[in-house]
């Protein structure tokens, strides 16, 4: 939001210079992100072309005679719309302007040339705003000789605030005069706008068939002439950074930022009848928008009709069929409330976003409806010549009860920190103009209109705090006494954090705030998302269900700017209606290791299982593996994770077409609950002493069904307990000729130790072939 200090004074007598409000009102309120003049120029004058002729020397330049109060002065003047009778901006000798640019006497030509008249470009003003290619001639009166920034409304500081998402109110200049008038604890002055109404009629009937139009008000009319708005309204609305246009738009435009109430006007002549019918639109339905595109609309955006046809999308844009125009006459004014879910469903997905559909989105104050309406009204009389005719005809379906929010003042000082008087939060109170009751030690606050996101006491105490002053909270340290040590669940989230380094993976820190079309992507929990009630935007309304799609997304962004090896992991929170679930997810893509040495390991699931079971060996688990068919991964590389009766988690191979849709080839990510992880864990590495004796392995292979998972195989082994037997592994896997086709080869190798003496080799091999009789009963395995 930009903020035009001369604009602000029209409602709060603020007597400071721009910075002292900048940084009172990044104290007080809300982030100035920066301050600026509109025009940063000086020494510049109005004056009056009293003759103008072609140069002796030179085919393109003119020279003019101007007066400018004090003297005539010889101009040379490039410009080819400088003309006789004008009133021009003059840069004397000496002027500064944009750019640093200083203006010398000089003679162009062989003609001495005495200032310069000036373009609105050369004053620093971008060409979006005015689009003129030749000097500025000044069509409003004006005194010659008068400061020409003064006179037309540039002498003007503009204060761009850094809004966070709740504080709509400060998308108007109403907003922030109350803001500012707390600060400084000055007089606010919100002037009634006054109506003169004609004796003819208003016809319109006004209606909504969908609850997404909530208001609906309109004026009409009549005997408007278009016509170039004043200086003053075209220096606030750029300094707001939207350029003028004409009267009637620009009107509607002003209201909007004064009030942050948008408004819409249409051509009265060109709707097919007195009826307003506010309906939700058809599956594929068509409407021409202002910009003459048609739109394909969908179930849900907000039409306004004539009854007959659509005339605007609601909140959005209004329809080309009924644009006002240089030869309009006549309007319909509208001032609506419409709901912000639809309007930004719309916009987003047509990219229609604007400075209306933002204050839609964002919530406006409903309080201001009819004031806006009203308000712009007075301004087309005053400055279209309009007559309005009588009565205002309207569909209103709001709430306008009052909502009271109470506090007592012990909560108060508590949450505060400090003890503020009774007298005094009534005075902070005033100040922020609320309306207010106290019983005893209960402050009740009526919620103020132009507040939406004021909910609760604490809301209150936020505005009551921020008044008061931040700065006058004295510091203090914590009454509690405070342990300088980890607790055991931030021990074991650290061993995590540094085993998983160790490892070789990077640690990342991805949103936790996902769209609600890819929200259950790659998530086991499939339940509904948690909403964000203000949204900042379509891409961050829900809170997540897994991490490994924002852990995709940052793959995916890294290999686009050819960083294709990426391993990393998360340790963050999914959300679901029970709670906060605190998770582990990783990521693997590209090379295993460095792609310069000259044999490189592939990336496999098994190297994204080796990185598991490498971090439950840290912490003392023993997990097993079973095959899982899971959503948006790989039919045939997937498997859940279980400790005992516990799933903690699953290890899966995106699936190629999700990951291919990214630019990615074979990605491979794991989930694990941490808080499960954490209550299966060993309490602590064990010390061990070094072995005395020597370890005997044996190696066998067996032939089983191909579809008995390995893990089981494993697990039947160490089942067995036979005594001495301290590691099993699966060292190879064939599948092929001279084997079944249903059949499969695995080789096992198993170390036998006794740390009270040397193993003899006839001892291990009963032992062994104890394993092979036990997989032969249980897996029907033979030796190969």
């Amino acid at each position: 939001m930009r903020v035009s200090l001369n604009w602000l004074r029209d409602f709060v007598n603020v007597d400071v210079d721009v910075d002292t409000l900048a940084d009172t009102f990044t104290l007080h309120s809300m982030e100035v992100a920066s301050t600026e003049k509109l025009v940063d120029a000086n020494n510049l004058v109005i004056g009056y072309v009293e003759s103008c002729e072609a140069h002796p020397n030179a085919d393109k330049l003119s020279v003019c005679e101007v007066d400018v109060g004090t003297q005539t002065l010889t101009i040379v003047c490039g410009a080819p719309n400088v003309a006789a009778g004008q009133h021009v901006v003059v840069a004397l000798e000496g002027a500064t302007l944009a750019g640093g640019l200083t203006i010398k006497n000089t003679s162009i030509r062989s003609v001495n040339s005495h200032g310069m008249i000036c373009s609105l470009s050369e004053l620093g003003l971008e060409m979006k705003y005015h689009q003129e290619t030749g000097i500025h001639v000044i069509e409003d009166a004006v005194k010659v000789g008068t400061d020409a920034l003064e006179a037309l409304g540039f002498n003007d500081d503009i204060v761009e605030l850094d809004l966070t998402p709740n504080r709509m109110d400060l998308l108007s200049m109403h907003g922030v005069a109350y803001d500012v008038a707390a600060m400084f604890d000055t007089a606010l002055t919100i002037p009634e706008p006054k109506v003169r109404y004609s004796d003819k009629t208003n016809p319109m009937t006004i209606s909504s068939d969908t609850d997404a139009c909530q208001a609906y008000y309109g004026s009409v009319i009549e005997n408007i002439t278009i016509k170039p708005s004043p200086a003053w309204m075209k220096a606030r609305l750029i300094a707001a950074g939207i350029r003028p246009i004409n009267n009637v738009v620009d009107i509607t435009n002003y209201v909007m930022l004064e009030t942050g109430q948008p408004l819409h006007a249409f051509d009265y002549t060109l709707l097919n009848s007195d009826t307003i019918v506010v309906r939700e639109a058809r599956q594929g339905e068509t409407f021409t928008t202002l910009d003459d595109k048609t739109r394909i609309l969908e179930a849900g955006d907000i039409l306004i009709t004539d009854g007959k046809r659509p005339i605007a999308l609601g909140g959005v844009m209004g329809g080309a069929e009924t644009e006002v125009h240089e030869k309009t006459t006549s309007i319909l004014l509208e001032s609506a409330a419409f709901s912000p879910l639809h309007v930004r469903r719309t916009a987003t997905r047509l990219d229609l976003r604007s400075e209306s559909s933002m204050r839609f989105e964002k919530g406006i104050d409903v309080g201001k409806i009819r004031y806006a309406l009203d308000r712009a009204t007075a301004l087309l009389i005053e400055y279209a010549g309009a007559t309005v005719r009588n009565d205002v005809a309207y569909f209103d379906a709001l709430d306008r009860r009052e909502e009271t929010i109470e506090l007592s003042l012990n909560t108060l000082n508590k949450v505060l920190g400090i003890e503020l008087p009774k007298a005094r939060v009534e005075d902070l109170l005033k100040r922020l103009r609320f309306q207010y009751s106290i019983k005893g030690d209960v402050i009740a606050v009526v919620k103020p209109t132009r507040r939406p996101d004021f909910e609760n006491y604490q809301d209150l105490i936020e505005e009551i705090g921020r008044i008061h002053g931040y700065a006058s909270v004295p510091e203090t340290l914590p009454a509690t006494v405070s342990v300088g040590e980890l607790t055991e669940k931030q021990r074991f989230r650290r061993a995590v954090r540094e085993t998983l380094l160790g490892l070789g993976l990077n640690e990342a820190k991805t949103y936790s705030l996902r769209s609600a079309d890819t929200v259950g992507r790659y998530a086991l929990e499939k339940g509904a998302p948690v909403s964000v009630k203000h949204p900042m935007s379509e891409r961050r309304a829900v809170l997540r269900l897994s991490p490994i799609g924002g852990l995709l997304e940052a793959v995916a962004y890294n290999a686009a700017r050819g960083q294709t090896s990426v391993h990393l992991f998360e340790i963050g929170h999914i959300y679901t209606d029970d709670g906060e679930i605190e998770k582990l997810a990783g990521i693997m893509h590209g090379q295993h290791q460095s792609r310069y040495w000259q044999t490189t390991p592939a990336l496999t699931f098994y190297t994204a299982k080796a990185i598991v079971e490498a971090l439950f060996d840290r912490f003392g688990v023993q997990a097993t593996y079973t095959q899982a068919t899971l959503e948006d991964f790989h039919p045939h590389q997937a498997a859940f994770i279980d400790v005992g009766e516990t799933r903690i988690g699953h290890i899966a191979k995106v699936h190629p077409t999700l990951a291919s849709k990214q630019d990615l080839e074979d990605v491979y990510a794991f989930e694990l609950d941490l808080d499960a992880l954490y209550g299966v864990r060993e309490d602590a590495l064990r010390h061990q002493p070094i072995d005395r004796y020597p370890a005997i392995e044996r190696d066998i292979a067996i032939v089983i069904d191909r579809e008995v998972p390995a893990g089981d195989v494993v697990k039947a082994v160490t089942d067995t307990g036979i005594g001495a037997l301290r590691e099993v592994k699966v060292f190879d896997v064939y599948e092929g000729s001279p084997l079944d086709a249903d059949k499969k080869s695995l080789g096992i190798r198993m170390v036998f130790k006794d740390p009270e003496g040397t193993l003899k080799a006839e001892h291990v091999d009963r032992r062994v072939d104890a394993v092979v009789e036990q997989l032969n009963t249980v897996f029907g395995a033979t030796l190969r």
